[in-house]
């Protein structure tokens, strides 16, 4: 095994899933000499994916993967449904109280509940005593409905009737009283006029190619700190797995006390019918059955594979003959979302933006290439197995080759093109809020962005989950927008974001921040111990802190506008250590102002410390 064979081992041995662990075994075992001497009879087969499917595809069907991956049906079943109902009443007990797990148990329970189910409706009568405890009693009553609904025992209906009327009692009162309004967000619209055909888009960006840089972007006018430039919609978007209790599969509202689950699997639940619908139409029929095992063997990135190929599916209203005659009349070189018409652009042009995004293919290091052959064949056999697709690919095996050609490109899409989306959850045992990681997202336009280590702009998830790409270093006129694909200098030394561009996505990296050498914001910091900042300086960076820590938007917005005031006009400074600490305190004040923050903060003074 060469060094970048085993650079692009320990990389995927990081991801800490099943499907990496069976890869290695394959790999080091008989794998690998199969597609040597493949290679060696065929000069072309390391770049014949056709080739090392097959092969692939020969050791898998020798291998007892289902076994190995410990694959299973999705089932739901009375028994484990009234255990975590059972571990979420201890969470109830006056001297554990701890609320808050007790809903998130209660809402576990409910998705291996079955329809009409005792279970199901005992699971609802006891998070609606949650509920009337942490004095949220509208959502009391719908539990009390939802339990009703799911025939909830004769012989306990007392019980819920005077659950019923004191919810009803204290709702009154506290309608009666009046309420502190939460302070309104502050919203944030582009900072320039957009294109007549892409409103969301700043009138002054432009798509460019050339050879040394692909597609990029740059601006025909001087941009300054603050400017907001594109708000980008993501074609597809999941929630992760440790969130799954607490949010809408298909909005991702926070929605912990009301959530309703899929009858189909035990893994996605809705913060209402009409969402539950929508996500089934539109792509939830083809991984319904998928979800849990793909979430435990694969993670995130294949899992929004998936989800983007179904949503192709739901995009030609589940017609793969349709899908597959747009793809062959598809142009991908004319297909530019800088260019379309926005304002008229259908699902299925918006589907195009996506279609076309770079998988790396071809410089992806062989073994990383046969890597996404054999995590596309896993995810290709489990969606035929366990959806309608199965039978329609024996009658049609066209349907079969579109399948797995869609999977294979979007797995390699989104393990470049995703963007993670995050939020603010308050840490009681800090005292702190800190960001948190909830889903997986995908941004056509968004993704047009080429990295740099020191980037001049930075993508921002707004709370209606839409993208806003913000400017955070002046730009002149003529010059590129800079993204920063996680790997930044504030964050890893130069070896680290140079090792982790080219295993990660391919390209080595000649950013301003690699040629010259940038130092990490830990190094900064260190030398500030040695050499301080003046006085009036480090108390002013202090005074930015303590306003940013009370986590107030007004605060947020007060600090965000001196800061900058500061780092415009003293941009020529970058990177000293002032204009790095003045950056990490801005990036901040965009998270505070602009960001959602979890409700969950609320719940903990009904729960003991």
């Amino acid at each position: 095994m060469n060094v970048l064979d085993q650079e692009v081992l320990d990389a995927l041995q990081r991801e800490e899933h099943c499907t990496t662990h069976l890869f290695e075994e394959l790999w080091t075992g008989s794998l690998e000499p199969a597609l040597d001497i493949a290679i060696r009879h065929n000069p072309h087969a390391e770049h014949s994916v056709q080739i090392i499917a097959r092969i692939v595809e020969e050791f898998l069907s020798e291998f007892p993967f289902r076994e190995f991956l410990q694959l299973h049906n999705e089932v739901k079943y009375d028994e484990q449904a009234a255990k975590l109902r059972t571990e979420g009443n201890k969470m109830v007990d006056p001297k554990v109280k701890r609320l808050y797990e007790a809903v998130k148990l209660y809402n576990e329970s409910i998705t291996y509940t079955k329809p009409g189910s005792t279970e199901r409706s005992l699971a609802y009568a006891n998070r609606s005593v949650v509920c009337l405890q942490m004095h949220r009693y509208e959502e009391c009553l719908a539990n009390i409905r939802l339990a009703r609904e799911a025939n909830y025992p004769a012989r306990l209906a007392d019980k819920l009737d005077k659950r019923e009327e004191q919810a009803k009692e204290e709702l009154a009162k506290s309608n009666g009283k009046k309420k502190k309004k939460d302070d309104p967000k502050p919203e944030l619209p582009l900072s320039f006029p957009g294109h007549e055909h892409m409103p969301h888009v700043a009138k002054c960006l432009q798509l460019q190619q050339n050879e040394q840089y692909g597609r990029h972007v740059v601006t025909t006018r001087r941009l300054k700190v603050g400017d907001v430039v594109m708000l980008d919609t993501p074609f597809v978007k999941t929630l992760h797995d440790p969130l799954r209790h607490v949010r809408c599969d298909f909005c991702h509202a926070e929605r912990p006390f009301t959530l309703i689950p899929c009858e189909g699997c035990t893994w996605v639940m809705y913060c209402s019918a009409e969402c539950l619908g929508k996500a089934y139409s539109q792509y939830h029929r083809y991984e319904c059955g998928v979800m849990r095992d793909l979430w435990r063997v694969a993670g995130k990135c294949p899992m929004t594979a998936v989800r983007t190929v179904a949503c192709a599916l739901g995009t030609f209203d589940d017609d793969p003959d349709a899908l597959q005659a747009h793809l062959d009349g598809l142009d991908e070189s004319q297909v530019n979302g800088f260019t379309m018409d926005w304002r008229t652009a259908t699902p299925k042009d918006v589907y195009s933006t996506v279609h076309v995004l770079s998988t790396n293919q071809e410089r992806r290091p062989f073994m990383q290439l046969v890597f996404m052959v054999y995590l596309a064949i896993i995810l290709h056999k489990l969606m035929l197995e366990r959806t309608e697709l199965g039978p329609r690919s024996r009658a049609k095996p066209s349907i079969d080759k579109l399948l797995f050609d869609l999977i294979l490109r979007h797995v390699q899409v989104m393990r470049i093109n995703r963007q993670f989306l995050s939020f603010y959850e308050h840490r009681p045992d800090r005292q702190r809020f800190q960001a948190k990681e909830y889903g997986t997202a995908c941004y056509p336009l968004v993704s047009m962005f080429n990295h740099s280590c020191a980037s001049n702009v930075r993508r921002l998830i707004l709370r209606d989950g839409r993208c806003a790409m913000i400017v955070i270093r002046p730009i002149g006129p003529g010059e590129q927008l800079f993204d920063s694909y996680g790997l930044h200098h504030f964050s890893f030394e130069r070896s680290h974001r140079q090792k982790g561009t080219f295993v990660m996505f391919n390209f080595e990296c000649s950013c301003e921040a690699c040629a010259l050498n940038y130092p990490t914001l830990n190094q900064i910091v260190n030398q500030q111990s040695r050499a301080p900042m003046p006085m009036a300086d480090a108390m002013e960076l202090c005074s930015f802190e303590e306003a940013l820590e009370t986590h107030d938007p007004k605060l947020a917005l007060e600090v965000k506008a001196k800061l900058q005031t500061d780092l415009n006009r003293r941009a020529r400074r970058y990177p000293s250590g002032e204009m790095m600490l003045k950056m990490f305190n801005y990036d901040f004040s965009l998270f505070v102002a602009y960001q959602y923050t979890s409700e969950s903060y609320k719940y903990w003074k009904y729960c003991n410390p």
